[in-house]
């Protein structure tokens, strides 16, 4: 579990900081979330495609066929696993890292799209 540390002036962070007194992974940066996620982590940062600024490159979608079938509305990995012919798993590695480049987010249902490519 990881929890961002609050203000102790805060009544709002008391939630969070109780966690983390009973043992939750202190987070102040995503590099903590990433060094905590193992193989996840090192997948999605082989995967991130770097453009040089004021390049010309046309830039290459990741996963377009599951980007594909990730629309407007909620669709659950389920889904998209039985539509991609891919097993769970791979398709919630897929999703993490699309979801760090900001390709899709994560909603109550699944997932949607949240940029064009």
């Amino acid at each position: 579990m990881f929890a961002l540390p609050g203000s102790i002036h805060n009544p709002h962070a008391q939630g969070s900081n109780g966690l983390i007194k009973q043992g939750a992974y202190l987070v102040e940066s995503v590099e903590d979330v990433l060094s905590q996620t193992g193989i996840l982590s090192n997948c999605a940062i082989n995967h991130l495609i770097e453009i040089a600024p004021g390049s010309e490159q046309q830039e290459e979608l990741p996963f377009p066929h599951l980007l594909a079938n990730v629309g407007n509305e909620a669709t659950c990995v389920d889904v998209l696993a039985e539509i991609c012919d891919q097993p769970v798993h791979e398709i919630m590695m897929q999703l993490l890292e699309l979801e760090l480049q900001g390709f899709v987010s994560a909603v109550p249902g699944g997932y949607v799209r949240t940029r064009r490519g």
